[in-house]
């Protein structure tokens, strides 16, 4: 199953993050690639050989990139901000603070497509060393999140990116992000 966010084997830490806003609007130019489309997908799931989420945009894959304009999300679509930080983000260990606890938020996956509508694989920004993933999160509010010694992030109302790794969470991208496809 692939579920919102990344996979069990992507590097992602206990409570580990940094977050910085854009507009929803990405260019990505990928280290490798086997997808002729992409497609951004709220909670990508299989079951039973059928892919199940929400398509909210798609773009086509070419010359070894992408573009994709990100719209908002009805709430329909959403989830608690908490729910976000412990179930996604798997943040654990520290109590959380919310200065805005009713947020409703939900991250978006970017699959790739053959031709035909076969899922090939996805789409990960991460550090080249593995260790930082970025996830990109929608939020209906602005909101910040803080616990422990090592979480104090700001979302703005609108898109995000979360960098998160095995240290903290985070608000600006560590060097060397790159964007990869990983294959099924």
């Amino acid at each position: 199953m692939l579920s919102s966010g990344c996979k069990k084997d992507d590097p992602v830490g206990k409570s580990n993050i940094k977050t910085d806003s854009f507009d929803g609007k990405l260019t990505a130019q990928v280290e490798s690639g086997g997808a002729s489309k992409v497609m951004a997908i709220i909670g990508p799931e299989i079951r039973d050989y059928k892919l199940y989420g929400v398509k909210y945009a798609e773009c086509s894959y070419s010359n070894g990139g992408f573009s994709i304009s990100l719209p908002g999300i009805p709430a329909v679509d959403l989830m608690s901000v908490g729910d976000l930080f412990k179930n996604v983000l798997k943040v654990s260990g520290s109590t959380l603070t919310y200065s805005a606890p009713e947020a409703q938020v939900t991250d978006i996956d970017f699959l790739g497509f053959d031709a035909n509508d076969f899922l090939k694989g996805y789409f990960l920004y991460k550090s080249v060393d593995g260790l930082t993933i970025c996830f990109f999160v929608y939020t209906d509010r602005d909101v910040t999140v803080t616990g422990g010694t090592n979480i104090a992030v700001s979302l703005k109302k609108g898109w995000n990116r979360l960098y998160q790794t095995t240290e903290k969470l985070a608000t600006k991208a560590p060097s060397e992000m790159k964007w990869y496809f990983k294959g099924l």
